[in-house]
């Protein structure tokens, strides 16, 4: 894969992280940070491995990280180390105590859910340990929390779960009262290191049960997508490229004119909403973007016209680059705003729609703000 097309499969991977799952230079970094400028990635179909060996997911439990780090002399205080852990080492490490707490070697990783910085870990992770990294994901998209994933959906449970932190302290959940839970105590772990996000291992099981709560193709999807974006034409011919691949649909191009955070609570979650004014075709519209670390639902005044399970994508109107929840939508900034259908027709059943839809995700249908 050339350096390109790297870039391409992370622009993807950024497009259904529906504005979560980090930026593609972020994940980038740290790939050539550990395997140099010129390398491909090797991904493994579950249907090469045997069905009796065992593999897990990858996740990354985090949300809005706190405005001050650690104090100094708190970190002193801990005797934790001076630097952080970096994020593969903790994948790594958090595969290794699941494997030693369950007795169980691990032959494959798939992340829990499409983004850059998730893939990004678990690629370095996987090479480091030795194991698979399969063509697939648990979701088809960036969700914000555990127990929203196909693979709940099929019927696996996130624990026993692993968990590493930025100072390297090991957590192994063996059971909990559910996936709420385990993202619960998750939460409050992250919350005792100050943030900065915890790597964990989970969802552990043979493989011929595992690939049930796979997404088949998403990998090959998003680099697809992120070829696409990436293209050379006019953004009007390569938004056209877009929904002939996926089926998807413009939702409006407007300017950023307020970004309101509905909660400051360091932490849990990027809880807030995006308000824009229509351009074009959409002059004299006004939209809002509910995001809860990812785009949920979109309103055009006050009617609701797109919503999870389906990905949700912010872009940039001059150059259709995927825009994060992390800062990159701000006043003044032209968007176009996209929704694709699921990449698993899981999603479109009762039961997906209840595990991934508004009331799921905590929104009140009655409220304007």
């Amino acid at each position: 894969m050339s350096s390109s097309a790297l870039e391409e499969l992370f622009r993807g991977l950024v497009f259904y992280g529906t504005g979560g799952g980090g930026r593609a230079e972020a994940g980038l970094a740290l790939l050539r940070g550990h395997f140099g400028a010129d390398w491909t990635p090797r991904f493994t179909a579950p249907a090469d491995l045997p069905p009796e060996s065992h593999a897990c997911a990858t996740i990354v439990i985090g949300g809005r990280d706190p405005d001050k780090d650690i104090p100094i002399a708190l970190r002193a205080a801990l005797n934790v180390p001076e630097a952080d852990l970096a994020i593969p080492l903790r994948f790594a490490r958090a595969v290794q105590a699941l494997e030693r707490a369950t007795g169980t070697e691990i032959a494959a990783l798939a992340v829990v859910e499409l983004g850059s910085l998730a893939m990004a870990a678990t690629l370095v992770a996987a090479d480091m340990l030795g194991k698979a990294v399969l063509d697939c994901d648990g979701t088809g998209r960036s969700i914000p929390e555990l127990g929203l994933a196909k693979l709940d959906l099929v019927g696996l449970s996130p624990a026993p779960a692993a968990l590493v932190d930025r100072f390297g302290n090991e957590t192994v959940l063996l059971t909990t009262s559910g996936a709420s839970m385990t993202d619960r105590l998750a939460r409050q772990i992250n919350a005792a290191v100050y943030g900065r996000g915890l790597a964990c291992a989970g969802y552990l099981a043979p493989l011929s049960a595992f690939a049930a709560g796979l997404v088949p193709g998403s990998v090959a999807t998003a680099q697809e997508i992120g070829t696409i974006l990436s293209g050379t034409g006019e953004v009007s011919q390569r938004l056209e490229a877009l929904f002939a691949r996926t089926g998807g649909r413009l939702l409006f191009k407007g300017t950023t004119t307020k970004v309101h955070w509905r909660s400051a609570e360091p932490y849990r979650f990027r809880d807030l909403d995006y308000y824009f004014a229509g351009l074009d075709g959409n002059a004299g519209d006004s939209f809002r973007i509910w995001v809860k670390n990812e785009h949920h639902l979109v309103w055009r005044s006050d009617e609701l016209i797109a919503s999870s399970p389906d990905p949700i994508a912010v872009l940039d109107a001059s150059t259709l680059e995927p825009l994060t929840t992390l800062g990159d939508v701000e006043p003044g900034r032209e968007v176009v705003a996209v929704v694709v259908p699921a990449l698993d027709a899981i999603w479109r059943t009762p039961a997906g729609i209840e595990r991934l839809g508004p009331a799921r995700l905590g929104f009140e249908a009655g409220r304007s703000e």
